[in-house]
């Protein structure tokens, strides 16, 4: 469309349209079934952008078997409306599954499972009001009118772009692959993945390491990370190499000392309850970073237990086959694995190979954290479980003309997210020790490898590097209310009227389950409300 005409008005926008954006529209489409047939939709004219072409949810981590690490209740909807029809039992009942769910005796579906829930819940909102694009991506915002925000987007397949109006902005972009800072420069390397691409991506990436590599020569993968993916990563080449014709070799790398399991225990679970939102809004900064450390080991650079038995067994059955061989046995495996702990990547080169036209090897500059001993080793392929940052949303602002009322341009370092002191009670500097929480050292602010992937990009920031985002020199606080509505700075309140939300990435002020899928539909309905509050 040409920008000189008039742009659609609607009553909200929503970038993104990944499980975050999804749950505000079971919410939506749920009051609007409220609505009587006299009165208005309060939801009729609300649109959502995504750049994928399709649904999607984690499509590089759906392997096969792997399981949910949370409870199916912890759906778009049931926390906060067990009635509604966008619930995993409403979907079960629906595919003619649920007895046989029941009947399978566990409350965690596998991930293939819950994709496809979300899938058919994506599509049960479109078919009941909800209109969403996809394809694509918004490339800037913009305040034109008084109480109105402009958001500019185009067609990922054809360029064409649109404008839109809105009084609502929710904005849930997901998170962004983080690589080490050794390799975020070689991204474009075609044999460097995240893990957000593994499963859709490995078998090319094997292709091309089988073609560039004579026969009988071992190849060789670094998966970095200890988190979830990297041990899933690590199990699933395991699984592929185990029985092929060539032979493997696959390290993790990691700065730990070991793998460390996951605390998913019933009271250190209610970390991730909505009721445990509010404690945490309403904390001090210094008592909620005490607090974040303390649930560290709930969520970040972890690993669920029975996945950590899996590969412990994995690598034992390894070590019997490497006695046995001493003794003259044949070994039937073809993969070699090895963990690497207290390992750092210092530097990492691509090295070319002698064939014309054959992607370059990595050689890593290793360096032990105990004893800053320096090793090298030669990689073939790479793989970084190493999470998401998750600062597009900021970004987006601040390369806008609505940056201003909230404090932050395009010179702006990072910003840091905090709850606003005007809707604190007489408890907003609660103590910890009156919360139940134990203290701990003060933490920085972590990357997520929760359940969340990215979906809707924000306008590229090339003057922003990792260091500057991560700097708290240069850090601006911008102000948040408990429903998610980021607040323009005082001088701005009466210039600025239309409302921006977040979610996914409130974590320094709300807790640490705004990445995950725990509390979805809650904050769902609390935005929604929000929305038709005046």
């Amino acid at each position: 469309m040409s920008f000189q005409e008039t742009p659609a008005v609607y009553n909200a926008i929503g970038l993104g349209f990944g499980p975050a954006n999804l749950a505000i529209a079971a919410a939506m489409v749920e009051k609007n079934a409220l609505s009587s047939e006299k009165s208005p939709r309060d939801f009729e004219n609300v649109l959502f952008l995504e750049r994928h072409s399709e649904f999607k949810w984690h499509p590089g981590m759906l392997l096969p078997n792997a399981r949910m690490q949370i409870s199916f209740l912890k759906d778009l909807a049931t926390l906060r409306s067990p009635q509604s029809p966008v619930t995993f039992l409403a979907y079960l009942q629906s595919q003619d599954r649920l007895l046989p769910f029941i009947n399978r005796g566990s409350f965690n579906p596998t991930r293939k499972e819950f994709a496809d829930y979300l899938c058919w819940a994506s599509q049960y909102v479109q078919d009941h009001g909800i209109n969403v694009n996809f394809g694509e991506e918004v490339v800037g915002i913009t305040q034109v009118l008084p109480g109105y925000i402009d958001v500019r987007s185009r067609r990922t397949d054809t360029g064409e772009e649109f404008v839109r109006r809105t009084k609502n902005l929710i904005l849930s972009p997901g998170g962004t692959a983080k690589f080490p800072s050794a390799l975020s420069i070689h991204t474009a390397h075609p044999n460097l993945i995240h893990s957000s691409t593994y499963a859709t991506s490995i078998d090319g990436i094997l292709a091309s390491i089988e073609g560039s590599t004579a026969p009988g020569v071992t190849r060789r993968i670094a998966v970095v990370g200890a988190g979830q993916s990297a041990a899933e990563i690590l199990l699933d080449l395991h699984d592929r190499f185990a029985s092929g014709p060539e032979t493997y070799e696959v390290d993790l790398v990691f700065r730990k000392g070991s793998m460390k399991p996951s605390d998913d225990s019933p009271f250190a679970n209610e970390i991730f309850d909505p009721a445990t939102t509010d404690v945490m809004f309403n904390l001090s900064q210094s008592a909620r970073v005490h607090v974040m450390k303390e649930y560290h080991s709930t969520n970040y650079s972890v690993v669920n237990p029975r996945t950590l038995d899996s590969l412990y067994e994995m690598i034992y059955d390894q070590r019997l086959d490497q006695a046995m061989a001493k003794r003259g046995k044949p070994i039937a495996s073809k993969v070699h694995v090895r963990l690497r702990p207290f390992s750092h990547v210092s530097t990492v080169e691509e090295v070319p190979r002698l064939t014309d036209g054959a992607p370059s090897q990595f050689r890593f500059i290793l360096q032990n954290v105990l004893n800053n001993e320096i090793s090298e080793q030669t990689y073939d392929a790479v793989v970084c479980g190493t999470g998401y940052e998750r600062s597009s949303w900021s970004q987006l602002l601040a390369y806008s003309d609505v940056g201003k009322y909230f404090g932050i341009d395009a010179s702006t370092a990072s910003v840091q997210l905090v709850p606003s002191r005007d809707e604190l009670s007489s408890v907003s500097e609660v103590d910890v020790k009156s919360t139940g929480f134990s203290s701990s050292s003060s933490v920085s602010y972590p990357t997520s490898t929760g359940d969340s992937t990215p979906l809707t990009s924000a306008a590229p920031s090339p003057s922003l590097s990792t260091s500057q985002l991560l700097s708290p020199l240069q850090t601006t606080k911008l102000q948040i209310s408990r429903n998610y509505r980021l607040l323009p700075i005082p001088s701005a309140a009466e210039a600025f009227s239309p409302k921006i939300y977040l979610q996914g990435c409130t974590e320094t002020s709300h807790g640490i389950s705004e990445s995950l899928l725990s509390i979805l539909g809650v904050r769902a309905g609390l935005v929604v409300d929000d929305i038709l509050r005046d």
